[in-house]
């Protein structure tokens, strides 16, 4: 494939030429080519952002700041909306504001990542994410652990473990 995604497998190639080339091949190539590969997250992740193999319940990032775990996990959750292996999904964060600022509207939050024909309906009001294809997602506040009982999920990402004030969340 020639262009820019047939020549650069992952964005470090394109990153380790001297900026003023890798400008020059950004601007040069098709402006449809050079946003899908702004917007391959397997171009850019790194191998910690990788979701383990096998069959498990549980992927804990822990890592320092600027790692990139929000934007793994608004990646992972894309990944699975898209791929019709989760259809309802819990948002869980310390606060409200913590869910709707960081894992949603975020610069690496989910109305971030992905081209702009998959991203999410956004619904302030009703504390609610649709995808085009009617996958739902719903924002928690792990200060009202009451509110997490009950609803079914698929698919649960949970953001800032330690900073739940309530085990029982």
């Amino acid at each position: 494939m020639a262009g820019i995604l047939g020549k650069y497998s992952h964005a470090r190639s394109l990153a380790s030429l001297p900026p003023q080339e890798w400008i020059t091949e950004i601007a040069s190539a098709d402006p449809t080519e050079a946003r899908a590969f702004l917007h391959d997250w397997e171009r850019f992740r790194n191998d910690g952002q990788i979701p383990p193999p096998g069959d498990w319940r549980v992927w804990l990032l822990l890592a320092g700041r600027g790692f990139g775990k929000t934007r793994a996990g608004a990646e992972f959750v894309r990944a699975q909306v898209k791929a019709g292996r989760a259809r309802r999904i819990a948002l869980v964060a310390p606060t409200a504001l913590d869910a709707r600022n960081v894992m949603v509207e975020g610069e690496s939050g989910l109305l971030a990542v992905g081209l702009s024909d998959e991203r999410p309906d956004y619904e302030p009001s009703l504390h609610r994410l649709t995808w085009p294809n009617g996958a739902v997602a719903t924002l928690f506040s792990a200060d009202e652990p009451n509110r997490l009982r009950g609803p079914q999920h698929d698919l649960a990402w949970c953001d800032e473990l330690a900073a739940w004030r309530y085990p029982s969340a």
